[in-house]
């Protein structure tokens, strides 16, 4: 009984010292794997060398201009929009025909707000495309919009030789 008494403080400062390190905050930088949290204030570096971030911005074909709105075409608009559809309006020749289906008059700004905001049947594209897209798409559809689905945009990495 007397050893018993003996070792009760050593073990009270002991519990009282795991307690303490429980109670102890915790940085967040230190439950993070891999250091402290990235800094928010910087851009993300992109790294060019990856071909995956070609086709994630849309710049397989070009880095700017129609060409590069004939893909971002291809990956956002051509499922619905193509000569097979019944359902959603043809784009070939849109700027011809002087007026939207809402009524507005056919121009760049209304074009550009129909695709952010979408439309009945028709989803908004305001979180997913930037306004260089938008910019690249309308010149794409005002300039040269569609192609026939037997013959699609080439590949430009794909050398016929």
């Amino acid at each position: 009984m007397r050893a018993a008494v003996t070792r009760l403080p050593a073990m009270i400062v002991a519990a009282s010292v795991v307690i303490a390190i429980a109670l102890t905050p915790v940085p967040v930088h230190a439950q993070a794997p891999g250091g402290p949290p990235p800094d928010k204030s910087r851009p993300i570096e992109k790294d060019y060398y990856q071909r995956s971030l070609d086709t994630y911005e849309f710049k397989k074909a070009a880095t700017s201009g129609p060409e590069r709105g004939r893909e971002i075409f291809y990956y956002k608009c051509w499922f619905c929009h193509n000569e097979f559809t019944k359902n959603a309006p043809q784009l070939t020749g849109l700027y011809q025909r002087g007026t939207l289906l809402s009524g507005l008059p056919v121009n760049d700004e209304n074009v550009k707000n129909r695709i952010r905001n979408g439309g009945e049947g028709m989803a908004a594209y305001k979180y997913t495309l930037s306004e260089a897209d938008l910019d690249d798409l309308v010149s794409f559809v005002r300039e040269e919009c569609c192609w026939n689905s037997e013959a699609p945009p080439l590949n430009p990495r794909y050398d016929v030789q």
